[in-house]
């Protein structure tokens, strides 16, 4: 066994039991937190520097691993690219994927919880404070305490305790959570249907298509619309007439077209913002102030 697979095993073990569980996670908090101190302790001008090289790497070395051949690629009898050491290359960066996604899981763990203390910052200024709709914050306290207390719970306990902290995170979870997003959505739905009624105001040829081009597809979609055309037959050259056959057209057809154009857009509008991020092009707030 080499000395890197010792040293793997001792940052990566497979497996970990008993207390040294706690011992590596109390491990992990305290680097995190030693990493975290270490650089905001760093003057400015250094630490903007730190973290333009460690995302410019990150990204350099995924980017490596992908387009990198892993077997030689050969036309015409000729090998054109991944010749000796850079497939030896390219397999090594596959091989090391597993443990810089960890970090990558660490990093993102430790984001979670930075996130966690901006909310706790905030929300207990309100409080303290009492500013307006500081009752608004206090009942994000005692959402995040219950549920955070009855999720352990039903994990780390057994018998009748294990029990009520099932149920108390069912009721907190499926009672509370999921039903206050359902009336968010609902409230963004009404939202987006005000939206709609103005942006469908009549004014051009063009307007007019997609006024009765949405008309069809929300009867097609509901009950009713079935309804209106339910006398007709449901085999042979007017059965394309129905609504729902109509509607089913347009979504799979015309609509499926325009979908794969935006996602294509959106598609090259993202590749265009990864490359300015990896780059460290993309500044905005986060290099106009001081870190």
């Amino acid at each position: 066994m080499s000395w890197a697979h010792h040293i793997q095993e001792l940052l990566f073990p497979s497996t970990v039991q008993g207390g040294w569980v706690w011992v590596y996670i109390g491990a992990g908090v305290i680097a995190g937190a030693a990493a975290l101190i270490a650089l905001m302790s760093t003057p400015p001008r250094y630490r903007k520097a730190i973290v333009v090289a460690v995302t410019f790497l990150g990204g350099l070395f995924f980017s490596l691993e992908f387009l990198l051949p892993h077997e030689p690629v050969t036309a015409f009898g000729h090998t054109l690219l991944g010749k000796g050491h850079v497939t030896g290359f390219a397999q090594g960066l596959t091989n090391a994927k597993p443990s810089v996604a960890d970090w990558a899981m660490i990093i993102g763990s430790f984001t979670l919880l930075l996130g966690t203390f901006n909310l706790f910052h905030v929300h207990g200024k309100a409080v303290r404070k009492k500013t307006a709709g500081w009752y608004n914050s206090l009942a994000f306290f005692i959402s995040f305490f219950l549920i955070m207390v009855a999720g352990f719970a039903k994990d780390a306990m057994g018998g009748a305790a294990k029990t009520i902290s099932t149920q108390a995170f069912a009721i907190l979870f499926n009672g509370f959570v999921q039903q206050l997003d359902a009336t968010m959505f609902s409230l963004i739905a009404f939202y987006i249907v005000s939206a709609a009624y103005r942006a469908f105001r009549v004014r051009s040829a063009e307007a007019g298509l997609m006024m009765g081009t949405a008309g069809i597809i929300m009867l097609g979609l509901v009950p009713i619309g079935a309804i209106l055309t339910n006398w007709l037959p449901h085999s042979g050259p007017l059965a394309s007439l129905r609504l729902e056959n109509i509607t089913y057209w347009l979504l799979t057809w015309p609509n499926m077209a325009v979908q794969r154009a935006i996602g294509f857009g959106l598609a090259v509008g993202w590749l265009a913002m990864s490359l300015r991020i990896w780059l460290s092009l993309e500044r905005g707030s986060f290099f106009d102030r001081q870190l």
